[in-house]
C-alpha cells in the first residue's frame, strides 16, 4: 500500500515563507519607545546627580518631550492592532513568560513616572504653560498644589525614570528576540542593542534641542561613547549570527547581500553611526551648533532606520523552508476509488 501526504499545515501566505504582519507602525513604536527610554534615563540621571543647572533641558523639558513621544508611539501601536477594542485584555493578567505582557505593564508604570517628572519641570521648563494652569479660575489652586506635590516627589520620580527607562529601552529588543521562530531576531544581543541605540537617540535630542552650549557638549560626548558601544554590540550580533548554524548565517545574509544590505550599509552604517561618530569626535573639546545638530539628526534618523531594518529582516527569514507540493495524478487516483460501503 502506497501513501502520500497531500497538504501542508503551513500554507499561510502571511507567515510562510515570509512573515508579512508588522509594518511601519511597529518600527515607529519601537523607535519612539527607545527614544523615550533615553530621555527618561538622562532626565532622571541629571536630577539625581545635581546637574540641573548644567543641563536644564534634560532636567526640565525632556520628560514632557518623552511623554509626547511615547503617546505617539502608543498611538501607532494601537493603529497596528487588528482587534483594537480588545486592547484592555492585556491588563487583565500578567503572563510571566511573555515579554509582551511584561512590556504592557511596564508602560503602565512609565506614564505616571513621566507625568510626575514633566509636572515637576513645568514651572522652569515651560513657565508660560505653568502660569496658565495656575491662573485658571477655580482650578488654578489645585494645579498649583499638584505642581508642588510633584516638586516634592522629584527625587523618587527621577529614580523611577532611570529604572523604568532602562526597562523600556531593553524591552523593545527583547520583544523581538522572544520570537524564536525568526532566526534574525533570535539573539540575546537585540535587547542591549536597542537599549544603547535608544540612549543614543535620547542624548542626540539633548544635543539638538538644548539652548545651552555646555549641555550640548556634555551630551555630545556621552553620545560619542554610546555610538562606539552600539557599533560594538552590532558587530557582536553579526559575528554571533555568522558563527551560528546555517539558518542563522542565511538570516544575517539579509544584511550582507540580501534585500536589506543597501539600506544597512549605505544608510544606517554611514549616516547613523559613521558620520555622527566623526563629527562628535571632532567636537570633543568644543561644541559647535551646526555640526552638533547635524550629528544629532543623523543619530535620530539612524535609530529609526535600525528598527526598520531589523523589523524587515526578521520577517524575511525563517528556520525552515517549506514548499507545498501538488500531485494531480494522485488526486486522479483518489477520484477513481469507490466510496466505502456504509454497511461496514
Amino acid at each position: 500500500m502506497h501513501e502520500e501526504l497531500l497538504a501542508s499545515v503551513m500554507a499561510n501566505p502571511s507567515v510562510v515563507p515570509q512573515m508579512a504582519i508588522w509594518g511601519w507602525q511597529i518600527a515607529v513604536y519601537l523607535f519612539l519607545g527607545g527614544f523615550t527610554a533615553g530621555l527618561m534615563v538622562f532626565s532622571g540621571w541629571t536630577v539625581l546627580s545635581g546637574r540641573e543647572e548644567q543641563a536644564p533641558f534634560a532636567a526640565r523639558r525632556a520628560p514632557m518631550v518623552a511623554f509626547i513621544a511615547l503617546s505617539l508611539g502608543m498611538t501607532t501601536l494601537f493603529l497596528d492592532l487588528s482587534h483594537k477594542l480588545n486592547v484592555w485584555r492585556f491588563y487583565t493578567t500578567l503572563h510571566v513568560t511573555s515579554p509582551m505582557s511584561w512590556g504592557s505593564w511596564v508602560l503602565v508604570l512609565v506614564f505616571p513616572a513621566l507625568i510626575v517628572a514633566a509636572l515637576d519641570g513645568l514651572p522652569l521648563g515651560f513657565p508660560g504653560l505653568a502660569a496658565r494652569l495656575t491662573g485658571l479660575p477655580k482650578l488654578g489652586k489645585w494645579a498649583g498644589g499638584l505642581l508642588g506635590l510633584c516638586r516634592r516627589l522629584r527625587g523618587p520620580a527621577a529614580l523611577l525614570n532611570v529604572a523604568l527607562g532602562m526597562a523600556l529601552g531593553i524591552y523593545t529588543g527583547i520583544l523581538l528576540s522572544s520570537f524564536n521562530a525568526r532566526p534574525f531576531w533570535h539573539s540575546a544581543l537585540l535587547g542591549p542593542l536597542f537599549l544603547v541605540s535608544g540612549l543614543s537617540t535620547g542624548a542626540a535630542m539633548m544635543v539638538l534641542a538644548s539652548p545651552k552650549a555646555g549641555e550640548r557638549h556634555m551630551f555630545g560626548r556621552i553620545d560619542l561613547g554610546l555610538i562606539v558601544l552600539e557599533s560594538a554590540i552590532l558587530g557582536l550580533y553579526m559575528s554571533d549570527m555568522l558563527t551560528g548554524d546555517l539558518v542563522q548565517q542565511q538570516a544575517v545574509g539579509f544584511l550582507l547581500g540580501g534585500a536589506g544590505a543597501r539600506l544597512f550599509w549605505l544608510g544606517f552604517v554611514p549616516l547613523g553611526l559613521g558620520v555622527p561618530l566623526l563629527l562628535e569626535a571632532a567636537m570633543w573639546r568644543r561644541s559647535l551648533l551646526i555640526p552638533g545638530a547635524l550629528a544629532a539628526l543623523m543619530v535620530l534618523s539612524g535609530g529609526f532606520l535600525l528598527r526598520g531594518i531589523v523589523i524587515a529582516g526578521g520577517q524575511e527569514t525563517g528556520w525552515v523552508t517549506l514548499q507545498n507540493q501538488f500531485n494531480p495524478a494522485l488526486l486522479g487516483q483518489l477520484g477513481a476509488i469507490p466510496a466505502p460501503d456504509p454497511r461496514f
